[in-house]
């Protein structure tokens, strides 16, 4: 049995080192290319998850993702690899 993929568009899962989702309500996310050009934002849910419904699984380019909180203050900056359908922040 072959795996399938599940999530149909890309998915951010922000957490702790303990591996539980921090309460991002009021927190977004900013997803671009290399080049720098604007992909998409997406807020957080008060469960650690923004979700990018433009951005289809797996991936076929790799991305910059920057965290905000509501008021514009940079948290994070991670580079996201080619070929996935979701990945986590931590800390």
């Amino acid at each position: 049995m072959s795996p399938t993929q599940t999530l149909r568009r890309f998915t951010v899962i922000w957490a702790n080192t303990n591996g539980v989702p921090f309460n991002t309500t009021g927190f977004f996310a900013i997803l671009r290319r290399l080049d720098g050009s604007f992909v998409q934002a997406a807020g957080f849910d008060g469960f650690g998850t923004a979700r990018f419904n433009n951005v289809r699984t797996p991936t076929n380019q790799p991305y910059i993702l920057r965290t905000f909180r509501d008021d514009g203050v940079l948290f994070r900056v991670r580079s996201v690899p080619a070929g996935v359908s979701s990945f986590v922040v931590i800390g």
